[in-house]
């Protein structure tokens, strides 16, 4: 082979490794894509559960943001997103109440990124548990599906567009939740006594390991009474 017929050769090879460096820096773009989408929706379903609705809504784009929840109807834009969840959704309260719960557990989350890596799509599923507000004599039970949007702004992974639609709702009669596990063990102690119950909850929570996925701030503890002017500071923005 003469020398020219080397680098030709040499050329197209390069030119291959070069478009396959190309596509697997895509397709690793796009798996960092998804996993920056899938904390997202966790992160929705972790601030619902604990109705930290402002919270939730610094998750939203804030261009062209909707909310849709079952036949509710669709509110667009941030701040008519944040009054439906804090006034119909929440009643005027932000946090929980003593043996208050309200979970919004996110499953099955399949991720669609476009090609260009500025829009995405999900489907996803809910599963609910609460006895929102603590008082009342039913525990409901419900399953949602969910078709999301999500757009880059600003670099960065938003909510462009939530919309569930629930499979069913079940209210079961009980008696009350209760929130206390077995106590600790005398025949073999523990080492250290467990995290204290949150009084203003009625057990114990976990403190947030990390700050607001898109503002950086810490979380608090969801309780409506550490947060005497919660409501008032989120009806107010």
């Amino acid at each position: 082979m003469n020398i020219e017929a080397e680098f030709a050769a040499l050329r197209a090879h390069l030119d291959t490794q070069s478009t396959r460096i190309q596509r697997l820096e895509h397709e690793l773009g796009i798996l960092q894509d998804k996993a920056d989408i899938e904390r997202l929706q966790y992160a929705y379903g972790f601030f619902m559960d604990n109705r930290m609705f402002q919270e939730m809504v610094d998750l939203f784009a804030d261009h062209g943001a909707w909310m849709e929840i079952g036949g509710r109807g669709r509110y667009e834009g941030k701040e008519h997103i944040h009054a439906f969840l804090l006034q119909v959704l929440g009643d005027g309260r932000w946090g929980l109440l003593k043996d208050e719960v309200i979970n919004h557990v996110q499953q099955q989350l399949l991720i669609t990124v476009d090609d260009q890596r500025q829009h995405a799509r999900a489907r996803s599923r809910a599963q609910v548990q609460g006895n929102s507000p603590p008082t009342t004599p039913t525990f409901l039970l419900a399953d949602g599906i969910y078709e999301n949007a999500y757009v880059r702004e600003n670099g960065r992974w938003k909510i462009q567009g939530l919309t569930v639609t629930m499979t069913y709702y079940a209210s079961l009669q009980r008696e009350r939740v209760t929130f206390p596990t077995a106590p600790p063990s005398t025949a073999l102690p523990p080492d250290r006594p467990s995290q204290p119950v949150v009084e203003a909850l009625g057990r114990q929570f976990n403190p947030w390991h990390f700050n607001h996925p898109l503002t950086g701030k810490p979380l608090p503890i969801p309780a409506s009474s550490l947060n005497p002017h919660a409501a008032k500071r989120d009806s107010g923005r």
